[in-house]
């Protein structure tokens, strides 16, 4: 591997992203925050920038190799994640504390150090949701701007975040699609902030949550969460979740009036059926336990969004839900929300394909040998390439939320739905956490293990394991 044009990558990336860590800069000034509040992010965004600088001063401008595209990628999240995380030590954290909040907002895993978020600066506060709002569409999509000359491999760099682009692409060029999707983005980011404004939140928390919404991220600047605001709020967030988590691609064709796609998606209607559904299960149960029906309602397809979109916000307490509820949003957790959206999560479009799988096996029983019989998705044949790769991805994210869960267990005292929702918390970035205790209060062990497991979700689990390959590493 030619670590030379890796580091010209990074390097490049790396400036980028210090130039975005001014932002809270400005912020914490309007606020007039004093200086030592913001030196963590001045000192960060001068590392980084410099550090890019040097990185792409001795890198070499060639077109990468997959392989150097995903070590470039890895590489880059981590560092991203280390820079983001300087902030917090001015906040008299440990170090690992810093690292985990900057990958739960990078990776948009909202699982937060801090539970009360409300005592922090408005410049952290900011910061928080801004991380989210740019790991949510992918910081992977500015490493493609940075390379865009290198050619057909960027699309190979960018599968590496391959739920953004197994949907097809909005326009034959990738830059332009790349560009079209943070149009829709941005557009949607302002659309929920105004609403979010008119309906009376403060400008400054209308922002932030409309960041950390679409983004499906989940940091609120509250501690109780979305619980502090009303009703109205409450119900517009739910639209703001269920959006962050529908593939861009066929919001991007709906915004432009083609609702054809979306109507014969079969992963949308499969995500929109599960969220239904979900939602109807919780608001029953809490209506039998005594909850007036409107806020049963509310509360109940909030949940439901809040977890299939992998956002992680919050009206009430997951674990005053019955058992059964409690496993079944953990499955949730596992599954996520669509192909080419901003949620994490094994994605349902791999679901509805497991789920065809099995069909074709069954029919296989009642099927003369010669017959075609294939895992057909929209009335198109799936690649057995296809197949094979999600196939892998399953076994892939078993194994990891198995294995680390077993760690956790061992790690700490607690019980195995605490640890196994923590550890597919993290897996699938998204959020609820069935522990009484703070985050702050667990084993480092714990805590590291969570955030190589966050960003080894986030970036699809294969990229990471890649890395860890010996061959990747050797000169060619």
């Amino acid at each position: 591997m030619r670590t030379r044009v890796s580091f010209q990558l990074i390097g490049s990336f790396l400036q980028i992203f210090g130039y975005l860590l001014i932002a809270p800069v400005f912020v914490g000034l309007y606020y007039d925050e004093s200086l030592f509040m913001l030196s963590g992010f001045i000192f960060s965004a001068v590392m980084c920038v410099t550090t890019g600088a040097v990185l792409e001063r001795i890198g070499l401008r060639k077109s990468p190799s997959v392989k150097e595209a995903m070590f470039s990628t890895v590489l880059g999240w981590f560092l991203a994640l280390c820079f983001g995380a300087i902030p917090f030590l001015v906040f008299d954290v440990s170090i690992i504390d810093a690292l985990f909040e900057a990958t739960a907002g990078l990776t948009t895993t909202g699982i937060s150090m801090f539970s009360e978020p409300q005592n922090l600066s408005r410049s952290m506060l900011f910061w928080r949701s801004f991380m989210q709002w740019l790991g949510g569409l992918g910081i992977l999509t500015f490493f493609i701007a940075v390379i865009r000359e290198s050619g057909g491999v960027a699309r190979r760099l960018y599968s590496a975040e391959a739920h953004k682009t197994d949907s097809g692409s909005i326009r034959p060029s990738l830059e332009k699609s790349i560009i079209d999707l943070w149009r829709v983005y941005g557009f949607l980011t302002v659309v929920f902030v105004a609403i979010y404004i008119g309906l009376g939140m403060p400008v400054f928390d209308s922002v932030l949550h409309a960041f950390s919404g679409i983004s499906t991220g989940g940091f609120s600047i509250q501690g109780s969460s979305l619980a502090a605001y009303g009703s109205m709020i409450q119900m517009v967030t739910i639209l703001l979740m269920f959006t962050g988590g529908i593939n861009f691609v066929l919001l991007y064709r709906f915004m432009r009036s083609d609702l054809r796609p979306m109507i014969r998606n079969s992963e949308f209607r499969l995500y929109m059926l599960i969220f239904t559904l979900i939602g109807a299960m919780t608001a029953l149960e809490l209506v039998i336990s005594g909850t007036g029906f409107q806020r049963s309602l509310i509360d109940g397809f909030f949940q439901s969004a809040a977890v299939i979109s992998s956002t992680g916000y919050s009206t009430m307490g997951i674990m005053s839900l019955s058992i059964l509820l409690q496993v079944v949003f953990i499955g949730l957790m596992f599954v996520g929300g669509s192909l080419g959206s901003t949620a994490g999560g094994w994605k349902i479009f791999r679901l509805k394909t497991m789920i065809e799988l099995l069909k074709t096996q069954l029919r296989a029983f009642s099927l003369p040998e010669s017959a075609i019989n294939e895992v057909k998705i929209d009335g198109e044949l799936l690649e057995n390439s296809a197949v094979r790769t999600i196939s892998v991805l399953f076994f892939t994210w078993v194994s990891v939320v198995f294995v680390s869960t077993l760690v956790v267990i061992l790690v700490e005292d607690v019980g195995l739905m605490a640890a196994l929702s923590g550890t597919v918390s993290a897996a699938g970035n998204m959020g609820p956490v069935y522990m009484q205790q703070s985050m702050m209060a667990l084993e480092p062990a714990t805590k590291i293990l969570w955030i190589m497991v966050m960003l080894a979700g986030r970036l699809e689990m294969l990229p990471v394991l890649a890395i860890f390959n010996t061959e990747l590493f050797k000169d060619s």
